[in-house]
């Protein structure tokens, strides 16, 4: 490189580095038509906070005319449609996606030697059609990927009940207690040793535009306080609509929350 050009690529960096980023995160279901999980993480390197918006599965959107449930949007249009509505809900930019299997979720909980997190009660469930079955015990313990799997996927127990008592925005707390715990206890420079595997899970069981100089970049520059990590759920309402479960989320009180907490 010349002289000049390592000069652009500083400027560049420098650029870059000031730049808050925000990536989509989406968890397919097990037949990979829907995504279970959403969610936003927006964090500006430098910074000590990460920003994290779980948007619920149910969400009503208007696809051509059509009411439908955001979840259903990656099987309509893939990652480019639910982009564009993820978008349109936060005014936000979506930089970086990925989109991943639960096959490489226990992969990946997996190569990091599992995560410990408090199961605050009994989790029982089974649905045969599904291949779902969990069975948790109540208390704290290290879940490895099946486990965590188990974890994040439980909302309502077979017997009426059981479960959480806010259906599925009891699921998305839990979502979010087990990344916080995640990115608390794998987010050190002791694992940096295990990017490559990871990346290598990512690439066969993930779509992405991440790459892996991306992930380095960010890493290297990383500087996040572990208590800094900070976890909404988009404001809304449930509501029946042609006997159909919908949530119905508030966009302008979706908007006070990027507004006042979220890197731009």
């Amino acid at each position: 490189l010349s002289l000049g050009d390592k000069e652009n690529n500083k400027a560049k960096d420098s650029q870059q580095l000031n730049n808050p980023i925000n990536l989509l995160v989406l968890g397919l279901d097990g037949d990979s038509t829907r995504s279970d999980v959403i969610l936003l993480a927006n964090y500006k390197p430098g910074e000590k906070c990460i920003n994290i918006l779980s948007i619920t599965r149910d969400t009503k959107v208007t696809v051509k005319g059509k009411t439908v449930k955001i979840n259903s949007l990656i099987g309509m249009g893939g990652e480019k449609l639910i982009i564009s509505k993820v978008e349109e809900i936060t005014e936000l930019p979506v930089d970086y996606y990925v989109t991943m299997d639960f096959i490489g979720f226990r992969k990946v909980i997996d190569e990091l030697g599992g995560v410990e997190i408090n199961v605050p009660f009994d989790m029982h469930y089974d649905d045969p059609v599904q291949n779902l079955h969990i069975h948790l015990n109540k208390g704290r313990q290290v879940l490895d990927g099946s486990m965590a799997e188990q974890f994040v996927r439980y909302r309502k127990g077979n017997i009426s009940g059981q479960g959480y008592k806010e259906g599925d925005l009891g699921r998305i707390e839990a979502q979010q207690v087990f990344i916080s715990e995640l990115m608390k206890q794998k987010l050190s420079l002791k694992y940096i040793s295990k990017i490559d595997n990871i990346y290598a899970i990512l690439k066969e069981h993930t779509r992405t535009n991440v790459k892996l100089a991306d992930i380095m970049y960010y890493f290297k520059n990383l500087n996040i306080k572990i208590d800094e990590i900070k976890t909404w759920t988009i404001p809304g309402d449930s509501a029946i609509i042609d006997n159909i479960a919908y949530f119905i989320y508030d966009s302008e009180e979706t908007l006070k929350i990027i507004e006042s907490n979220f890197y731009k």
